[in-house]
């Protein structure tokens, strides 16, 4: 199913189209044969479980439309795999980001995707928060090759965490950003966060042990993911600023 390129929402009214056209599509796959069906999802099911070691089991608590609306195609694709002899999986991805095959405006509004605006367009990347908030960032170029092994290898039926190696406060990913945009694009930058903000965050780490026990390995391409989305936002906004 498809994702999101915004950052913003998506209104009651898309998460009802997709899931109805999704189930439509589990339920035919089911009852037409298909042996094996993959449900790319999102950790955004986990909600307030989002806390300490994170894991393939850890049993989700959605707190946004979005959240509920996926775990609801999760538990379909479960129900479709158990009544029927087809194998049912479920990815639950973290935040990607990289060059997508399509870029809209709109990709421009993801947190790395705007932080790689910023580096050519500014002197300064601004984070709108105080940059404590934790997230998992996963390379795009990851998680194809993962999802790539998922179809094209046996594995069972359940559901499994597809994540980057690291979980990341905000503000490591704006100073990484940094370091990488003054590198490529040979300028000094500088990195501001929201001082009157006053929020704290729980840490969490991100542990999806199932996939690897299977043999699918992620190579991590963090950098080279990070290096080319830069690249791009300097070819979409133009040569940076002196």
């Amino acid at each position: 199913t498809r994702g999101y390129s915004s950052s913003k929402p998506p209104s009651p009214s898309q998460l009802a189209a997709e899931r109805a056209a999704t189930v439509d599509l589990i339920r035919d796959a089911a009852t037409s044969g298909v042996s094996r069906f993959v449900l790319v999802s999102s950790i955004h099911v986990l909600g307030d479980a989002l806390v300490g070691d994170v894991t393939d089991s850890t049993t989700p608590l959605p707190t946004t439309d979005y959240g509920r609306s996926r775990l609801e195609l999760e538990r379909e694709v479960e129900g479709q795999s158990l009544a029927n002899s087809m194998t049912g999986i479920v990815l639950r991805m973290t935040n990607t980001f990289g060059v997508p095959a399509i870029v809209q405006p709109s990709t421009w509004d993801l947190l790395i995707h705007d932080l790689c605006r910023q580096a050519v367009t500014a002197d300064r990347l601004v984070l709108h928060s105080n940059g404590s908030g934790y997230r998992n960032f996963l390379a795009l170029s990851d998680a194809v090759n993962v999802i790539t092994a998922v179809a094209t290898h046996t594995v069972p039926s359940g559901t499994y965490l597809l994540a980057g190696p690291q979980t990341f406060q905000l503000r490591e990913v704006a100073e990484t950003v940094r370091i990488r945009a003054e590198h490529l694009l040979q300028k000094s930058l500088t990195v501001d966060v929201n001082t009157t903000d006053m929020a704290r965050h729980q840490p969490f780490t991100v542990k999806g042990e199932s996939l690897p026990a299977l043999g699918i390995v992620m190579q991590s391409n963090f950098v080279g993911e990070l290096d080319r989305l830069i690249l791009a936002a300097r070819q979409e906004f133009g040569e940076p600023s002196s």
